[in-house]
């Protein structure tokens, strides 16, 4: 299955919504998801809940989300993550360097 990534404002959120295998391809087709993301000051919700794989390109695609976010002050929560991301989140520690960021639902 291919992956995507999608990026929608809801009121005072911006949803990012991840799907299927999120590999170099979606991390190549994330530009709106950059644009939006310095174009705004919302919170963000990651949404993984239709995540299938994750390869070392889509973990630095997490990476770099959570990292941009925070940085700039605001806040990230993880929604509906299944096993394919929490074991390789868990795996490379970065599990444990998102909460110590704050990130929610890790």
């Amino acid at each position: 299955m291919s992956g995507g990534i999608a990026v929608a404002t809801e009121g005072t959120t911006l949803r990012i919504t991840l799907e299927g295998a999120v590999d170099l391809a979606v991390r190549e087709s994330a530009a709106p998801v950059w644009a939006a993301l310095a174009a705004g000051d919302q919170d963000v919700v990651l949404d993984c809940a239709d995540v299938t794989f994750v390869d070392s390109t889509g973990l630095s695609l997490l990476v770099r989300l959570v990292r941009d976010v925070t940085e700039s002050g605001r806040r990230v929560r993880v929604h509906g993550a299944p096993r394919a991301v929490t074991e390789i989140l868990a795996v490379t520690g970065v599990d444990a360097w998102m909460r110590a960021q704050g990130v929610e639902g890790v």
